[in-house]
């Protein structure tokens, strides 16, 4: 089967209700895992929500020289529109969110030195856990930047953990992408030996039922383009149901981008 790659304009987003500010009581701060293994969350959802409602897992990037909220702003758009759905925004291994949340771990230096297997185990162990605790019918995850890059390594890991994924700017071949940053940032800490892994050898190993929703735009330079087409080859040769979708003239912080909020609500629901 060919690639398949989708090239969309800027979509309107009709807005009819709105969750409460991640710092509000009703934006429930949730914490995963054993002690000494916390991973802390955010959890936004609407007031009709069943028993067994969807789950939808969102994970920040790699937010250099700052404490990462923007995953709380989207969690929130997101479950303001979908019914019967809950978002839980989640903070990677290392991270604080600066409102007291915090989850144990390595931050690392945002060169890429924690997309680890140990850092992917924690997050699938959170997302289980969450799972399990919220009585979720389905799970589906979605990932920016870093968050892209952990959440393929935690799926390759835990193959009957979601049905569906969406990965944005997604860093996912992580040795040419180390040398790309390096030239781009005069950064030579992007060329010193990490314990990552990349994304794209776990392709493998992802659930061939998985449906995945690649976006990248089309002006990133953190995260060009070549490397989501190159997931999307290596998703496409595994056997997955995979698509990419390039946004025209955005850059890297696309997860509040409106077609990347449009697609996440697709897949949210999505019966695939």
């Amino acid at each position: 089967m060919g690639l398949v790659v989708t090239i969309v304009g800027l979509l309107g987003v009709m807005m009819t209700r709105q969750t409460s500010h991640p710092a509000d009581p009703d934006a429930r701060l949730m914490i995963f895992g054993p002690d000494g293994q916390k991973v802390s969350g955010r959890l936004f959802s609407t007031a009709r929500v069943s028993d067994h409602p969807r789950l939808v897992v969102v994970i920040h990037g790699d937010a250099p020289g700052h404490d990462p909220v923007y995953q709380y702003h989207f969690a929130r758009t997101l479950a303001a529109d979908l019914d019967d759905t809950l978002v839980l925004a989640v903070l990677r291994p290392g991270y604080n969110d600066g409102m007291g949340a915090k989850s144990n771990g390595y931050r690392g230096l945002a060169v890429g030195d924690n997309y680890t297997e140990d850092a992917a185990d924690r997050l699938g162990a959170a997302v289980a856990e969450a799972a399990a605790r919220l009585h979720a019918r389905d799970v589906r995850v979605i990932g920016h930047s870093g968050g892209a890059a952990l959440s393929l390594i935690m799926l390759a890991q835990r193959p009957g953990l979601a049905s569906g994924a969406l990965v944005a700017a997604c860093p996912c071949d992580l040795g040419p992408w180390r040398r790309h940053m390096a030239r781009r940032n005069l950064n030579p800490f992007f060329l010193f030996p990490v314990r990552s892994v990349s994304p794209l050898a776990k392709v493998d190993r992802l659930p061939t039922g998985l449906d995945l929703r690649i976006m990248i735009g089309q002006q990133d330079s953190i995260a060009p383009v070549w490397l989501s087409e190159r997931l999307l080859r290596a998703a496409r040769a595994r056997g997955l149901h995979a698509r990419l979708t390039i946004i025209p003239g955005a850059g890297h912080e696309i997860l509040e981008n409106p077609a990347v909020i449009a697609a996440a609500r697709d897949l949210a629901v999505s019966e695939h």
